[in-house]
């Protein structure tokens, strides 16, 4: 506004210099150049700061979410393995993934622009309350009018819309990952536009609400321009009403049309991103819901002194999933000796992997105990590293061979000599040494790339990698043919000669060569069988 005015009236410049301390009268020339370079200088070192602001807000923005996101994940990895079974995986995805990245990268910028452009609002109508207060009054009057209409008409419409963005984005990001997940099956079983048809009714919901979001922000900005237009129309005819000499109104016009452009996006902007920061409460109060819920976590003991010398002892162990009215086990009571192989068999759904999940200390009995040598809880860590474990459906990571079987270990924390122990015990030598890239060789998703017998043997190196005491297989056989099922067999019996074996199957055939058979029906052991098959061998310790 000053540089306006000492445009069209030079010799302003004076009685502003004089407020600095100088009080030598300048040419107008002078006075001009002076304030021009004045001008030039302060806008570049205001656009300076504002760029480091842009770069310092958005590393802060970015360093919190971050951080947030590794505490929610770890927040996670606590959770109790009952109560994670509860809980769809799309749906911790779309938290972490989606609903933390738009409470950070949008919902924190937007209400750093509310601040800041607020700020600089205040202060631009404070200079308008200096020069005119008639004016300032008028223009108060204004914003008022629009804030109103923001507050009780858009703002209601954009928390229901980020309501309804977040449902569809879960359904539509799940349908997704089914897609991905199951899409040899969707092939053979020609359900493409099915699947296809199912993302598309979220993904066409999600647009459309997006589609009209974003056209209802720009509204505002289309008021705003109407109200400026009108308002500095109001300006000229008060001035001329005024009989204020045209220099005068150049410079005051000047002021004001710069006060105006200024006023005019920052007003837009604020009002855009409280549109846009109501939009994403939803996905806020989601994040803020899952950090502070009471989560049931798992309380591990505490066991550096846990060894496992003699037995393992299941007395009266009783179990219930969580939302279930049944148990799913009842009453359950055996002892495992150290050196046993011990088959346990049932049909489908009889509680085989629930007691094999007991048994690891990643379910905890309802009632009953399960103790080491009589003393020592399963559901610690230390009894976890003394584990072996084989499932049936083998989760591989899309990385090489070397970094499965080393599962979670960075590539030079890898030891290379028990790496080719796992390798030779488990029988994958032959097969690694045929691969032009050996155990650099990557599997693909899931290990696509890879038959079913050479995947469960990299699961069974996966486990001897640890050099496990014990050695735990779920059903590590029951999708495989008969022929491949054979050698593997011969490749778990070459391995389980000096450790404690637990087998789970729902053939018999499978537990042949096991000392003890413990056949389980309806969550109820029915019976012990011993087989003399198999002497127990007593290993030596690792």
């Amino acid at each position: 506004m000053i540089f306006a005015q000492v445009l069209t009236q030079p010799e302003s410049v004076q009685r502003y210099l004089i407020k600095l301390g100088f009080t030598e009268a300048l040419p107008p020339g002078r006075a001009i150049l002076y304030v021009s370079f004045a001008f030039g200088a302060i806008y570049l070192v205001k656009n300076l700061v504002a760029a480091a602001e842009v770069f310092y807000q958005n590393l802060t923005i970015q360093k919190m979410n971050y951080h947030f996101k590794n505490k929610l994940l770890n927040r996670f990895s606590q959770t109790d393995y009952n109560y994670y079974l509860t809980r769809n995986s799309s749906y911790g995805l779309a938290v972490v993934g989606g609903d933390v990245e738009l409470s950070f990268t949008s919902g924190m910028v937007s209400l750093s622009s509310i601040i800041s452009e607020s700020i600089v609002f205040f202060v631009l109508v404070s200079m308008v309350v200096y020069l005119n207060p008639s004016l300032a009054i008028f223009i108060f009057a204004i914003s008022c009018g629009i804030a109103l209409f923001v507050a009780k008409c858009l703002f209601p419409l954009f928390y229901s819309w980020g309501l309804r963005l977040q449902d569809a984005s879960l359904l539509a990001g799940q349908n997704l990952l089914q897609f991905f997940h199951g899409f040899k099956e969707i092939i053979l079983f020609g359900k493409r536009e099915d699947f296809i048809e199912s993302y598309q009714i979220h993904s066409r919901k999600n647009s459309k609400i997006r589609a009209i979001q974003t056209s209802v922000n720009v509204l505002p900005r289309i008021t705003i321009e109407v109200l400026f237009v009108g308002l500095f129309i109001a300006v000229i005819s008060y001035l001329c009403l005024e009989k204020d000499t045209p220099q005068q109104m150049v410079g005051i016009l000047g002021g004001y049309l710069y006060l105006g452009f200024r006023l005019m996006p920052g007003l837009n902007r604020i009002i855009s991103q409280l549109n846009n920061f109501k939009a994403i409460i939803p996905a806020i109060e989601r994040v803020h819901k899952e950090y502070t819920s009471e989560m049931t976590n798992t309380s591990y003991a505490y066991t550096p002194n846990l060894t496992f010398k003699k037995n393992i002892i299941f007395t009266d162990v009783s179990f219930r999933y969580l939302n279930t009215k049944k148990n799913t086990l009842e009453n359950v009571t055996f002892v495992i000796q150290r050196g046993e192989n011990i088959g346990i068999v049932g049909e489908t759904g009889s509680g085989k992997s629930t007691l094999v999940d007991l048994m690891l200390g990643l379910l905890q009995p309802k009632t009953g105990a399960i103790l080491i040598d009589g003393k020592y809880p399963v559901c610690s860590v230390q009894w976890h590293q003394l584990i072996g474990y084989v499932p049936q459906s083998v989760y591989l990571i899309d990385d090489t061979i070397e970094k499965n079987i080393a599962f979670g270990e960075k590539v030079e924390a890898i030891n290379q000599e028990r790496l080719g122990q796992a390798i030779n015990a488990a029988q994958l030598r032959t097969f690694i040494n045929k691969l032009p890239e050996g155990t650099k060789t990557l599997v693909g998703e899931r290990g696509v790339r890879l038959s079913g017998g050479e995947r469960q043997r990299i699961s069974i190196a996966r486990a001897l990698y640890r050099n496990p005491e014990v050695l735990i297989f779920d059903e590590a056989t029951s999708a495989l043919d008969n022929e491949t099922e054979a050698r593997l067999m011969e490749t778990i019996h070459s391995i389980s000669k000096s450790r404690t074996v637990i087998m789970i199957s729902h053939r018999l055939s499978t537990l042949e060569n096991c000392d003890r058979i413990i056949n389980i029906n309806k969550g109820i052991v029915e019976s012990i069988s011993s087989s003399n098959a198999r002497k127990i061998v007593h290993p030596i310790k690792h």
